[in-house]
């Protein structure tokens, strides 16, 4: 595809010129702007004239053109327009869960002992163990191991081959290293990951069995009125000024925010809805929010007003892929200066790039 993209295109079929008719139509109706609608009808153009549009096009293909010159081609784009029409081959192995390819990659820099034990970890959090119950997500099993990952390394350092060899003693350590709600997490995380071992018969004791850790009742303070006005005049649009006060008022995390569908806010009533696993939390609006959420679906509508991602915050990139809503990184860098030093690691350079390659548990 690299190369053909480089000759002169052939002439277009009947079929091909439809389906190019077609996506102009989607396009316009949708109101793209002028460099995304340039980009994606250049890469349809290019794909069917040298392949046609008579039969499904492999994902293979539009991925190897995009790869060769990312800046004039949209893959992402194509793509989900092919699909809707039902002409796309999907790759299965490019559409493979990325927090499984990831998992399964921090399982093959491991020893294999320790490898094999934790891959069966992760089988009984999948909901694949000898016990039948509704699994989690790779995505949630990937924040487990964010957990996991600096303990897992202190012990390998020490020489530890197996899981087995962890004591008591070892695992009180592990949750000596952090203090309040990170120890916590050390202590849930270890606990899941012994107990699991445990029922598949992987190892023979648990030794975070009976180990209490104490309540934490300290209330997180709230943000000062003058600093949140402070966080509020950094935001760049009505987006961040939206996610900054459902963070900073309403203490809502990165899954809240992710899980909000546009029908979830009701000004009329004055309330959000966030929904949580086996219950509904509602917010009462007070006036800083509700301005903030009316100024953010006057934007939402003005962008993309023919959108069918029914979340309630989306960017350009999830206003047409409708499965998705913003990803974690989007909501991060709102709230880390774009140069900024990393207090856990002392690297500067862009935000949302540092935040992609680099984990720190604080």
């Amino acid at each position: 595809m690299a190369e053909l993209a480089r000759q002169d295109l052939p002439t277009l079929t009947d079929s091909a010129k439809r389906l190019l008719a077609d996506l102009d139509s989607v396009m316009k109706q949708e109101m793209w702007s002028k460099v995304p609608a340039t980009k994606t009808r250049h890469t349809l153009t290019v794909l069917v004239s040298w392949l046609g549009a008579d039969a499904p096009l492999l994902e293979t293909d539009i991925r190897a053109l995009v790869d060769n010159r990312p800046l004039k081609f949209s893959g992402r784009r194509v793509t989900q327009f092919l699909e809707t029409r039902g002409l796309l081959s999907p790759d299965a192995e490019f559409r493979r869960d990325a927090h499984q390819k990831r998992l399964e990659a921090e399982l093959a820099a491991l020893p294999e002992t320790i490898a094999q034990e934790l891959s069966v970890w992760i089988k009984v959090v999948r909901g694949e163990g000898r016990w039948e119950h509704t699994g989690r997500t790779y995505r949630s099993i990937v924040r487990y191991w964010h957990v996991l990952d600096p303990i897992l390394k202190g012990w390998l350092a020490d020489g530890i081959e197996s899981v087995r060899e962890i004591t008591r003693d070892d695992v009180k350590r592990a949750i000596a290293t952090r203090k309040g709600t990170p120890a916590r997490s050390i202590h849930i995380v270890l606990r899941n990951v012994f107990r699991a071992l445990r029922q598949e018969g992987v190892i023979f004791r648990d030794p975070t069995r009976d180990l209490v850790f104490a309540a934490i009742n300290k209330t997180p303070p709230s943000v000062p009125s003058d600093r949140l006005a402070g966080v509020l005049n950094h935001a760049k649009n009505d987006f961040q000024r939206f996610v900054m006060v459902l963070v900073c008022v309403h203490a809502l995390n990165g899954t809240d925010i992710r899980r909000l569908l546009l029908t979830d806010l009701d000004l009329s009533r004055e309330r959000l809805i966030v929904r949580r696993p086996g219950k509904r939390h509602i917010i009462y609006l007070d006036e800083l929010t509700y301005r903030c959420a009316s100024a953010w679906l006057r934007e939402r509508h003005r962008r993309w007003p023919v959108t069918t991602n029914p979340h309630l915050l989306i960017n350009r990139w999830t206003a047409v892929d409708t499965t998705h809503s913003p990803i974690g990184t989007t909501f991060t860098a709102i709230f880390r200066p774009p140069d900024s030093r990393c207090p856990p690691c002392g690297r500067t350079g862009s935000a949302t790039r540092h935040s992609r390659s680099t984990t720190h548990f604080t």
